[in-house]
């Protein structure tokens, strides 16, 4: 069914947006260097209007124009498949609206000429998609306008209606109306001057005649099957009513809030009125009626039943216009932030969601308004598809495989104008132009204040950096200044002509009482200024990013100056053809290859070895007051521009870079199956070439060299020198070179070093016998240290023998005190010891060394250090006369004292060793030690100077932890006043 056309009356709507979904691969252009450059394919063209979108259930048809040179073509979509070009239909630019292509009831009507220079259509073919066959039915069109000439005026499902000059009996020139089908021909309506078909299915049709005598106006509605026919309007004009409905079961007029309708299938029972929910309806389905309401982003189509039950709803997305089909369902062409341009079906006055409801239009040429680069994110704003402009954004990435391109996704749609030449982009803020004023977006958010103008059209955006930007407006060209305007609280000041902004700072060059000028940098929000640099030129306009700063001219207005804060970097650019940029880490250029054609070039910054490359010719603007069709990032390395075919390119302008590396420290090729070889890897966003150069001090050792394709650089050295000989132990340094294989752009230079090591790490262990040699309390002091070269830390470990329940006495494992410690000694029972150290247990400590090439050498033998059971210990039993005594440096600050001959102390000795802690002293007596009832030694513990915690007795029990009985007993005086027995501990190794 043919939706209503209207002249004279025309509701302008706004498409709101653009998306895309998906990837889209690179695609290598002449124009740039291959395997670096992502494609973007041109967006669509202008949506359909409603005179040129037909719908009849899932199959859906239109007009659109995919090529700037070529007429449009008619398309068809079934289910919302891949749309179908049905070639291009005849010419319908007569003084009535004519459908050249249609589909009804699942026939696809197409009017076409066979006068190739597109006149009016002279057959129509009839495809009808159930079947697949198709018929053509002729149209006697020879543009003479005498009898017999015929005129193609609307499909009739598998007929056509046609208008068909004759001459009555009264030899009057009149036109009638015929319902043609492949069985013949039928008159519908005649005596008439003109037919315009409003609207036609398969059962009737809608028409506007030009009726005699008077030639008025006169719409009427016309049952094919009867031939009834039943006038619905009767306008003065050729202009049409408020609203016409026409839909599977009525038709009707639409007249303020009244709808005047008749019954399709009894049009002579007269019409009924029906009061309407509002007084803007357009167009009416058979339960939806619909109308637009001006807002700040456009005609918003709104929605709602046609009684009243549900109250309206603005629809998602903007609609510029709005068809009914003959199966009653409302059909726009749209724009939506998951649909680009698309025919969409609407269901109970909203947009369907289900599958086949959405035909997506192809794709043709484009019209850039801008277009900006901002950290890897592409921005493009045009009008292709819309009255006023959408700002779309792509995100950019760099592999191995090449660069490619996210689809394209809504960030904004503009309000106001058609052309938005204005854009800036830092972040993920952008800069436009809406109308007269410069608005700031956030991630398609609107934020801070608008700078409202009273006129734009001479202003440039000179810098941006989110936070603020500087505008070359009408002021400037008088007084030599810039605006400098805050978005956050809408503060504006005017700055010198020249200045910058990065990182939320001004740059500007201030001349000092020399001749010298000074590059200061200023803080808005701290309101402080300190100076950058000095040079000795007049600087034209600054440009900074990160320690870089460019000025434009520098004393010549055809050569700049590159200068490096901190350094005393000065490098001359070339500023003859166009004014270089700079950008995060890349210097771009322009050289002049003809007279008109100028090349962008590209220069790594900071990487010894690299220079300018040529990206690309810069493209001509369509005329001297569009945007450029070009654009470099000033936050990361690309630069793009579209083609004269609409397609935008993205180049990257980089250096290699790397993105993981795994280096091991060390190796030991000695042929032992672990680390043998060298193997580091460096993964890099692009393929590259590189040469891995070892040395030993200044001697260059061993060269590798290879490609990397898939950007992963994986060399491996054997420890061989280049002739093949064994290298000798020891450190060497190390330097991968590495370049772009497609552009030869080298990557910054990076540097280490390796240890080669053939031999095990190995380690040495101390520690005293016992605690009590060291010390008077229960701390072991441990210390260990490196056998060989090259050891970068240790582990330490210990064990200790305990006693179980059967009383039986069992080692344990070894436990972990340090793990990969670099220190060389501690305290075992100190803060940070796994256990407090217990009276009369022995622990055993080993250690491991790494070293550094990454291997772990053998456990050390193990030390043993005893804890000495205290003389307080109920583990030791007196008898005889002792008596109590502190003593500060005696273990754990007490000794046990007597001089009576036959006192004693007996305890039991289960272990392999027996040792005796005492005191030696001027005044020392002497002491027996019995073991199993045999005596096995005599202690005398004279000393001419006392000597606290010595170990006056060493005995081995056996090899085996067994039980013995153990005592010792005070002996006679060796000399008078040399009789007096200071006991300390006693220590059995276990």
């Amino acid at each position: 069914m043919s939706s209503h056309r209207r002249r004279r009356w025309i509701s302008i709507g706004i498409a709101s947006s653009v998306a895309f979904a998906g990837t889209v691969a690179f695609v290598p252009t002449a124009s740039a260097t291959s395997g670096v450059t992502a494609s973007l394919p041109a967006r669509s063209t202008s949506a359909p209007l409603v005179g040129e979108v037909s719908g009849s259930g899932q199959s859906v048809v239109w007009e659109q124009k995919t090529s700037s040179d070529t007429r449009p073509h008619g398309w068809l979509s079934v289910s919302g498949g891949t749309p179908q070009d049905l070639g291009a239909p005849a010419d319908d630019s007569e003084g009535v609206s004519v459908r050249t292509v249609s589909v009804q009831h699942s026939v696809v009507a197409v009017a076409t000429s066979t006068n190739p220079n597109g006149a009016l259509a002279d057959h129509v073919t009839l495809r009808h998609l159930d079947t697949d066959q198709q018929e053509t039915l002729a149209v006697a069109y020879d543009g003479s306008g005498a009898p017999g000439d015929e005129r193609y005026r609307a499909q009739a499902g598998d007929g056509i209606l046609v208008q068909q000059a004759y001459t009555d009996a009264d030899s009057a020139y009149r036109v009638r109306l015929v319902l043609r089908t492949a069985q013949g021909d039928r008159v519908l309506l005649s005596d008439d001057e003109q037919y315009e078909v409003l609207a036609s299915d398969a059962d009737g049709a809608l028409v506007q005649r030009r009726t005699a005598p008077g030639w008025g106006h006169r719409i009427v509605y016309v049952d094919f099957a009867t031939g009834a026919t039943v006038t619905v309007a009767e306008p003065d004009t050729d202009e049409l009513p408020q609203g016409l409905e026409f839909t599977p079961s009525h038709v009707g007029v639409v007249d303020g809030a009244t709808l005047t309708e008749w019954q399709r299938s009894a049009p002579d029972a007269g019409p009924a009125t029906v009061t309407l929910p509002t007084d803007k309806a357009r167009w009416i389905s058979d339960d939806t009626l619909a109308w637009y309401a001006w807002s700040a982003d456009g005609n918003e189509l709104y929605a709602m039943s046609r009684d009243g039950s549900t109250p309206a709803a603005d629809l998602d997305g903007t609609f510029r216009d709005v068809s009914v089909g003959d199966d009653g369902r409302m059909r726009a062409a749209l724009y939506r932030p998951d649909v680009d341009a698309a025919v969409q079906t609407l269901r109970d006055g909203r947009v369907s969601t289900a599958d086949g409801d959405a035909s997506a239009l192809p794709a043709g040429p484009a019209r850039l308004d801008a277009l900006a680069l901002s950290g890897g994110t592409l921005y493009t704003a045009d009008d292709s598809s819309r009255r006023s402009g959408v700002l779309l954004s792509s995100g950019l990435t760099v592999g191995p495989s090449g660069a490619s391109a996210t689809a394209p996704s809504r960030v904004l749609a503009y309000r106001t104008g058609i052309v938005h030449q204005t854009l800036a982009a830092a972040g993920n803020r952008v800069l436009v132009e809406q109308g007269n004023a410069y608005e700031v977006y956030d991630k398609g958010t609107p934020t801070g204040v608008p700078l409202q103008l009273s006129d734009t059209s001479g202003d440039q955006v000179v810098d941006f950096d989110g936070g603020h930007f500087l505008l070359s407006d009408q002021t400037t060209a008088r007084n030599g200044t810039l605006l400098l305007y805050t978005v956050a609280t809408g503060a504006s000041e005017r700055v010198p002509a020249g200045s910058a902004l990065y990182g939320g700072a001004l740059y500007t060059s201030v001349k000092e009482a020399t001749s010298g000028w000074s590059i200061r940098r200023t803080d808005p929000a701290a309101g402080t200024t300190t100076t950058v640099t000095t040079v000795d030129c007049r600087p034209g306009s600054l440009q900074v990013r990160g320690a870089w700063i460019l000025l434009t001219t520098c004393g010549s207005a055809s050569q700049g100056l590159l200068l490096k804060t901190g350094t005393t970097t000065r490098t001359t650019v070339d500023a003859s053809v166009l004014a270089p940029v700079l950008g995060t880490g890349v210097l771009y250029t322009f050289t002049k290859d003809t007279a008109t054609s100028v090349t962008l070039n590209a220069q790594v910054l900071g990487v010894s070895g690299a220079t300018a490359r040529a990206l690309f010719v810069l493209p001509e603007r369509a005329d001297t007051a569009a945007a450029q069709r070009w654009a470099v990032d000033r936050e990361a390395p690309w630069a793009a521009w579209q083609d004269d075919d609409g397609v935008t390119h993205a180049v990257w302008a980089g250096a290699p870079s790397v993105t993981s590396a795994s280096v091991p420290a060390g190796f030991s090729p000695n042929g032992d199956g672990s680390s043998d070889t060298w193997a580091p890897v460096w993964a890099y966003n692009r393929p590259v070439t590189w040469t891995l150069t070892l040395s030993s001090g200044t001697t260059r050792v061993r060269t590798l060299s290879g490609t990397a394709s898939g950007g992963t650089v994986a060399p491996v050295w054997n420890g061989k020198d280049d002739a093949g000989g064994t290298a000798a132990e020891g450190a060497y340094t190390w330097t991968l070179a590495v370049k772009d294989t497609a552009t030869g752009v080298p990557a910054a230079g990076v540097t280490g070093a390796v240890a080669l090591r053939r031999t095990a790490p190995a380690a040495t262990v101390t520690a005293p016998a016992l605690a009590s040699d060291a010390s008077s309390r229960a701390v072991i002091p441990v210390s260990w240290a490196a056998k060989t070269a090259g050891v970068t830390s240790y582990d330490v470990g210990w064990r200790v023998a305990t006693r179980g329940s059967t009383g039986a006495w069992t080692l344990g494992p070894l436990k972990t005190w340090r793990s990969r410690t670099t220190t060389k000694s501690g305290s075992f029972g100190s803060s940070g010891s796994p256990v407090t150290p217990q009276p009369g247990l022995t622990y055993r400590f080993s250690v491991r060394a790494h070293d550094d090439a990454g291997q772990t050498g053998p456990w050390t033998a193990a030390v043993t250090s005893g804890i000495p059971v205290d003389d307080r210990s109920s583990a030791l039993a007196f008898h005889g006369t002792w008596g109590k005594a502190s003593v500060a440096a005696a273990w754990s600050g007490t000794e046990r004292v007597s001089a009576t001959k036959g006192a004693s102390v007996s305890f039991t000795a289960d272990g392999t060793k027996l040792r005796i802690v005492a005191t030696r002293t001027s005044g020392g007596g002497r002491f027996a030690v019995v073991v199993d009832g045999v005596t096995v030694g005599t202690v005398n513990t004279y000393a001419s100077t006392t000597g606290h915690r010595k170990v006056v007795f060493t005995y081995t029990l056996g090899t085996r932890v067994t039980t013995h009985k153990a005592q010792l007993k005070v002996l006679a005086g060796s000399a008078p006043g040399r009789s007096t027995v200071h006991l300390d501990a006693v220590m059995v190794t276990r």
